[in-house]
């Protein structure tokens, strides 16, 4: 127990002494995230903050090279452990940097996380078993998708997540608890060393990241994170194979695997693009309520805690007790699914086609009264926009009226890819369903009053 608490405690003063560094480094040369739609901070902040993180997490590892002991011997004894946990990680951070300084395209993101997930498939860090009441269920080929699925997914869930201020820091530190302790539970010593080490990095980079952020990890930081975790528990549960073990740091991290989840599912229920990024995340919901961003953070942390506290009643609870948490788990993710008002989502796509057709010509009526009426300075005064812009499929300003803002702008897009900008005159709201619907009458109104003018 004690090399994993010197392991935490050098991690997080590594990362405490670290960051100020990294903040003027980044203000120094311009390495900000700036403002602009989907953003809710304010001010250029610097982005970096990832790799200290990153290097915080391996450097107690680079010090048990030196100390020769149980752990030690397992962790460098092994070529698997060294090339995915630490070579994996400092690739998948690097990756991460380039993106925050350069920007990287999404696909080629996504191919190299692939890449590092077969990497740690082939080093023995898969899902390869599972165990059933009848017995244990060999996967074949399909735990080879399955690893690979949870590896990209847990990296892209805590980049997701990370959208306010100490809010990946956090829930991340929460998950490291949980593997750490289970972990030890199945003997994996150097799995634990990690958990504790990136769980002393997450808490030294949340003193300066907590709200108001001086600092942000960045994809640097999000990926590494996730990669971390995602292969640490993949060493967990080759221990068993059973089906509790797998749950455990599904329910660990059930936040951001139901941000992510929500995701796909509402650009799928919106015929979006899944890469298409949006401002309608758990947090960005809870801040359209009008809470501030401590009081949004402070409740995700309570609901990480009770996942925490569910995962880990789970490693010490089998048969009947392990039911009864995966149940509670599960009315917590129902009740939350439906208060996001993703329910009424599933039913407004899935309802009878005689509804459908009565809700496209509401939306056909609708349009044509507002469409002979509409007026920019009418639009100004009744609602709290200030301008807009119509924005072709190649990106350029084709009609424009009213005021500009850099800042506080939202897109919505037609059919045709052409799309209306419009300026908000305080912070752009955050779109729920009903909203984007109305919205989204509102630009098909525009659209058709600019084509008949642009005819006369």
């Amino acid at each position: 127990m004690k090399t994993y608490l010197i392991s935490f405690i050098v991690s997080f003063l590594f990362v405490v002494s670290v960051t100020p560094f990294l903040i003027n480094f980044g203000k120094k040369h311009g390495f900000v995230d700036k403002v602009n739609r989907r953003k809710i901070h304010r001010g250029a902040i610097p982005r970096i903050g990832g790799i200290g993180i990153a290097l915080g997490t391996l450097f107690p590892l680079f010090l048990l090279y030196f100390y020769d002991n149980s752990v030690s011997q397992v962790l460098f004894g092994s070529i698997e452990n060294i090339s995915v946990i630490i070579a994996g990680g400092l690739l998948i951070s690097l990756l991460g940097l380039v993106d925050d300084i350069k920007g990287v395209k999404a696909k080629w993101k996504l191919v190299f996380q692939i890449a590092l997930a077969i990497a740690a498939w082939m080093n023995g860090f898969a899902i390869t078993a599972v165990s059933m009441p009848w017995g244990v269920v060999q996967l074949g080929w399909f735990g080879f998708f399955f690893t690979i699925l949870w590896i990209v997914g847990i990296i892209n869930a805590i980049n997701l997540i990370d959208g306010m201020d100490g809010l990946s820091s956090g829930i991340s530190f929460f998950a490291c608890i949980t593997i750490m302790t289970l972990s030890i539970a199945n003997g994996y010593m150097f799995v634990a060393l990690v958990s504790a080490a990136l769980a002393g990095a997450v808490v030294g980079f949340l003193i300066f990241n907590f709200n108001p952020a001086k600092i942000f990890m960045g994809d640097a930081g999000s990926m590494f994170i996730g990669y971390i975790l995602a292969v640490l528990s993949l060493k967990n549960q080759s221990k068993g194979h059973t089906i509790v073990s797998l749950l455990i740091p599904i329910i660990a991290m059930g936040l951001p695997i139901l941000d992510t989840s929500l995701a796909f599912v509402r650009r799928f229920l919106r015929n979006q693009s899944i890469f298409v990024a949006d401002k309608q995340h758990i947090h960005h919901i809870l801040l359209s309520k009008g809470w501030n961003q401590r009081k949004v953070v402070m409740v995700l942390y309570g609901i990480s805690l009770v996942f925490t506290s569910l995962s880990l009643l789970l490693i010490f609870n089998k048969d009947l007790k392990a039911f009864l948490i995966i149940s509670v788990f599960s009315i917590v993710v129902f009740v939350l699914i439906t208060k996001l008002g993703y329910m009424e989502m599933f039913y407004n796509r899935f309802r009878t086609k005689k509804c459908n057709r009565l809700e496209s010509q509401l939306e056909s009526l609708i349009l044509e009264k507002v469409s002979k009426n509409i007026d920019g300075e009418d639009l100004f005064k009744t609602l709290p926009i200030k301008g807009y812009q119509i924005i072709n499929e190649n990106g350029e300003i084709t009609h424009e009226k009213g005021a500009k803002d850099e800042t506080n702008f939202i897109d919505i897009s037609s059919e045709n890819e052409t799309c209306v900008r419009f300026f908000w005159n305080a912070n752009v709201p955050t779109i729920n369903t009903k909203e984007a619907t109305m919205l989204s009458i509102l630009t098909k109104s525009i659209l058709k009053n600019w084509v008949k003018s642009e005819k006369k």
